[in-house]
């Protein structure tokens, strides 16, 4: 029996190292394949406000962050990725990741280097996004609109 638990063991050790899935191969899901081209792009991505934290003085529901992604062969973001802060019309950085097997993106949506959000979702080939969560703040993070901490469920699309 203990040589069955090692060898099962190993097997799922070395499966998750040779990953190259940002996210560590533990978030399964997504709606298909996407080439970085089809990824990258202006998208649009509305957001409603849920009631997952008291959040006040925030983004409201129907506001839309516009974007520009640009995705590497490897999922990364460029440092061309931004977005518009929809409150000051400011542009700012992006960071994060598109897992191309599957669509899955998780982003951050910084303002300086502590302050930023987290948004998390699908993007499929056609130019869809769905099952989006945006959190406010992102984790070890300080909160970009509002206060006591917001939570959004998001959709977008692919611009151009």
């Amino acid at each position: 029996m203990r040589r069955v638990f090692l060898c099962l063991t190993l097997v799922v050790v070395t499966a998750c190292e040779g990953t190259t899935d940002p996210f560590g191969g533990f978030i399964e899901g997504g709606g298909g394949a996407v080439t970085a081209a089809q990824a990258s792009g202006n998208w649009s991505f509305t957001v409603q406000r849920t009631t997952t934290f008291p959040c006040t003085s925030a983004l409201t529901s129907g506001q839309t962050i516009a974007t520009h992604i640009d995705v590497l062969s490897d999922g990364s973001l460029t440092t061309a990725s931004i977005w518009s802060n929809p409150l000051s019309s400011a542009v700012e950085p992006m960071d994060g990741a598109v897992t191309l097997t599957n669509g899955l993106v998780d982003f951050t949506l910084s303002l300086n280097s502590s302050t930023a959000m987290e948004l998390t979702g699908t993007m499929s080939s056609a130019g869809a996004f769905t099952a989006g969560t945006l959190r406010d703040p992102a984790p070890g993070s300080f909160q970009v609109f509002g206060t006591d901490g917001c939570q959004y469920t998001v959709s977008g699309v692919k611009t151009s």
